[in-house]
């Protein structure tokens, strides 16, 4: 899309991008915010250097490769704060610029979006059914690391009381609580010398 608009000239036209929700799943009224502040982050970060470019290069022409290494978002963003409440329909993020500038973040925005909003909308579910009873975010071994770190920070936002993910703790400062593992169950479940039990069970 990048380099046929920059062959037709309308890369530089002026833009706006919004994400939104366009329905919700069935039962559910409300969404919740997460994912505003990572998405502001990596848009401060966003580049593409030299090994970036040296990939794009077999299928990119010469324009649009300098167009990348030259890029800089000089556009504007608005949306919603984290832990805000969304409707089908609201914009939840708007980023304004030209169509060239806003198009290359549309993926790296959907992705923060899409799993930080559906990982907090559904933990917001659960504190509203836990009626101040604490809840413990614990799914870092069933997902990527870096989404872990992510669903973390997303809970805490919609209210848990905080996450095993001692990652999260450190770049988020969402609380760091214990958790006990099977192989330690298993430790102190054996009944004697002789008996082999795998911590992997």
């Amino acid at each position: 899309m990048l380099a046929a608009a920059l062959r037709d000239g309308t890369a530089h036209r002026r833009s706006t991008f919004e994400v939104f929700a366009r329905r919700l799943p069935e039962g559910r009224r409300y969404g919740v915010t997460a994912g505003t502040a990572r998405f502001t982050e990596a848009l401060q970060a966003f580049r593409f250097g030299a090994a970036e470019l040296s990939a794009l290069g077999s299928f990119l022409d010469a324009d649009t490769l300098d167009y990348l290494a030259g890029y800089r978002f000089t556009g504007d963003v608005d949306g919603y704060g984290e832990g805000e409440l969304y409707f089908p329909g609201s914009p939840v993020l708007s980023v304004h610029g030209t169509f060239g500038e806003c198009v290359v973040l549309e993926t790296l925005a959907l992705s923060i979006f899409n799993h930080d909003s559906a990982v907090a909308s559904a933990a917001a579910r659960m504190v509203s059914v836990a009626a101040g009873r604490p809840l413990i975010e614990m799914g870092s071994r069933r997902t990527h690391e870096e989404a872990a770190v992510a669903a973390a920070r997303a809970a805490y936002l919609a209210g848990f009381t905080g996450s095993s993910n001692l990652e999260a703790e450190r770049r988020h400062g969402v609380p760091a609580l214990g958790t006990s593992a099977h192989a330690f169950t298993l430790l102190h479940t054996t009944d004697g010398v002789g008996q082999t039990t795998s911590d992997w069970e």
